[in-house]
């Protein structure tokens, strides 16, 4: 059996769930701690949102508990595999206590994809950039 590779971060935040979520799902904010694609409808993620940059990869809403939890699965076009070979997700956690939030990232699992450890690699270094803006906005 292949060893897994997903990244995970945990971040504290000082801020509501429901801030921390605002900046997960409106698009205007999300620009400012990811990227989006110039033709991406708008519009807050909900359930079955999809973020495509064409050609390259594809975020699907999968799961979706407002305030609570955040899931969007990983379609890579390019990837010479079908899509059920592989389940690369980025999950989002949030929980509360005593008015701050504790965000957990976890992103993967990379294992089965061709050039893992690349994709290993620079999701690793994208989350903690990630995370802190992300606590930067939330806290704002």
């Amino acid at each position: 059996m292949t060893e897994k590779l997903s990244v995970e971060d945990r971040i504290e935040i000082n801020a509501s769930k429901e801030k921390v979520w605002e900046v997960l799902t409106n698009p205007d904010l999300i620009k400012q701690w990811d990227d989006i694609p110039e033709n991406y409808p708008g519009g807050h993620l909900e359930l079955g949102s999809t973020i495509e940059w064409e050609g390259y990869s594809r975020l699907t809403v999968t799961q979706f508990d407002r305030h609570n939890f955040l899931s969007l699965a990983m379609y890579l076009p390019q990837v010479d595999l079908p899509a059920g070979a592989y389940d690369v997700r980025y999950n989002y956690t949030l929980t509360e206590k005593d008015g701050k939030t504790s965000l957990s990232i976890a992103i993967g699992d990379f294992s089965q994809l061709p050039k893992a450890n690349d994709y290993y690699d620079a999701t690793l270094e994208w989350v903690q950039t990630a995370g802190q803006k992300i606590k930067e906005l939330a806290e704002k």
